[in-house]
Parts: structure tokens; sequence; C-alpha cells
């Protein structure tokens, strides 16, 4: 599979670029705030051993620390340098798939306890691409698992610009939030600036603000029903398969 750009996306620095515009080594240097122990909460009492589908991995941010929760995991992302950061930190602890999280496809059509659609990925601002993220996550969930979606919190296009720290003296600076040329209705162009003290990124990419309704809306698209959130902001929340949520 060839890395390919996606429209609307983009973002520059050192080291290599992926096709959302991440920054390959900026990722290597991110940090977690919680998320892996939220993944656990939802996972309940099937740890240790339960089996989780990572959709959009990354550089393995939070493939590490749900291994160490004891995870099975499974890291999908569609770029080859991400996947290679992934298995030099965690060699032959798991197994990386290549590809596009909306056309993936695994041999068997395996079933998972959980899947991880982290990254606010769900608000894709591209025409069909959350239409495509949620089908893949029902396809891959066990009958009785769950779906942990992150969302972005109520305001965020609002309350710019924002910044916080990162590890080894960085800083993220969500800068702007504009209308989009391209994408579906609302789309949104937004830029990040990343600064350490030894080297800068940027990137821009598209995101489509959700209503708890429309979110709700595109889950039962996609075959999944709301269970609930998982924390008080209500921007980590777990889905079920149609008919079974409480």
């Amino acid at each position: 599979m060839k890395d390919v750009g996606r429209e609307g996306y983009g973002g520059s620095g050192p080291g290599a670029i992926t096709p959302d515009g991440c920054a390959v080594e900026l990722y290597r240097r991110m940090d977690t705030r919680g998320e892996p122990e939220i993944v656990a909460r939802a996972a309940g009492d099937r740890l240790p051993g339960a089996r989780l589908l990572e959709l959009g991995s990354g550089a393995g941010r939070l493939t590490r620390p749900l291994v160490q929760l004891g995870f099975a995991v499974t890291a999908v992302d569609e770029s080859a340098e991400m996947l290679a950061a992934v298995r030099e930190r965690l060699p032959g602890a798991v197994r990386t798939v290549h590809s596009a999280i909306e056309t993936l496809q695994l041999d068997g059509r395996p079933a998972y306890e959980v899947v991880l659609l982290a990254s606010f990925l769900v608000h894709a601002g591209t025409e069909g691409v959350r239409e495509g993220l949620l089908r893949t996550c029902r396809r891959y969930v066990a009958d009785d698992g769950c779906v942990v979606i992150q969302r972005e919190s109520p305001g965020l296009h609002l309350e710019l610009p924002y910044a916080r720290e990162l590890p080894d003296g960085g800083l993220i600076r969500l800068v702007s939030s504009e209308p989009s040329a391209v994408g579906r209705p609302g789309t949104r162009s937004l830029r990040c600036e990343y600064r350490f003290p030894d080297a800068r990124w940027t990137q821009t990419y598209l995101s489509c603000p959700l209503t708890e309704e429309e979110f709700e809306g595109a889950l039962a698209q996609a075959g999944l029903e709301l269970d609930g959130y998982l924390d008080e902001g209500r921007t980590w929340a777990r889905a079920v398969p149609g008919a079974r949520a409480r």
C-alpha cells in the first residue's frame, strides 16, 4: 500500500509527514493524558487478555500503555512510518496492519472485544470518511464487545487559540479554526503548531463538529448504539452493536 495524501490535510517540519499531516517524529514525543485507563474501564473485567483493535495507532502513543494494561493489540495505521515506530517501541508484542481505516480488510474478519477510534477521527471532514470509519468499527467489534470513541469537547472551535505543555519542553497551540472550502457541509480547517526546543512542526486538518444527537445518528447509521460516556466532559463514548445498549 502506498501512502496517499488527503485533500485538506498537510504538515511541515522534520521527518516523515503522514497522509493526514501528522509528523512521525512529533508523535514519538507525544504523551498520554489518561486515555489508556479510560479504555481499560470500558473493557471492564475482560482484562487481562482482551483483544483490542486500535484504529489509527500513530507511533504507538497509546499502544504501549494499552499493552502494559493487558490488551492484546492489533494496531492499524495508513502510515508505514508510524507503524515502524510502533514495532520499534514494542518489538514482537503487537500485530501491525498498514491500511486506511475506512477500507480495512482483515483476513478471516476477526472479532475484537474492544475497538478503539481515538484522536477525534470520528470528526473526519471528508465526505464519506466518518461513515467508513464507523462501519469498520462495527465490522470488527464482537457482538458482546464495545467501541470506544474519542469526541471533540463542546466549543473547541470557539475557544481559540488554545495551548498546553508537552513533555521535554514542548508546547502545542491550536491556532485557528476556519470554514473549509473542501469537505462535507460544516467542515472546518484547523491549524496546529508544535514547538520544542530543538524542532517545530505544523499540521492542518479537517474537522466536522458533531452535536450529541448527530453523533448518535452517525452511530446508528453504522449499526452501533451509544452505551454511555466514560468521562465527565462527555468526550469519550462507549458504543455497542445495535439493540445491545442499556
